[in-house]
């Protein structure tokens, strides 16, 4: 019986391991559903992309009420490339997070040390 059991167990884990359904393959977008996955990749970004240009544009006039209008030491371009990475960062997590919503597995990055590393 325990061993039945063992094997039933074992056969699963083996089966959801080779998984090749909508997001299981290591690159959806050179799989069968290369065609699917574009057009939901696309339609996430279209989706992201307003959702971040609403955001930077309350930011914007946010940033605009409260800023000092006899700048003494000129204006940098400092905040303004803080806000674009800041934007670009979260719009790539956004489209990750709505491509796992629709049933595509993340790519699964690697750690910030093995990026240093090489």
């Amino acid at each position: 019986m325990r061993r039945a059991l063992a094997a039933t167990v074992a056969a699963l884990a083996l089966a959801g391991c080779d998984q090749q359904g909508a997001g299981g393959g290591a690159d959806p977008a050179k799989g069968n559903n290369a065609e699917r996955y574009a057009r939901d990749r696309q339609q996430c970004q279209a989706q992201v992309a307003e959702t971040v240009r609403t955001r930077r544009n309350i930011d914007d006039s946010r940033r605009d009420v409260f800023s000092d209008p006899t700048d003494r030491f000129g204006r940098s371009d400092l905040p303004d490339t803080m806000a674009t990475y800041g934007d670009s960062k979260s719009s790539d997590r956004l489209v990750e997070r709505c491509l796992e919503s629709r049933g595509w597995a993340s790519q699964q990055q690697k750690p910030w040390w093995q990026k240093i590393t090489g």
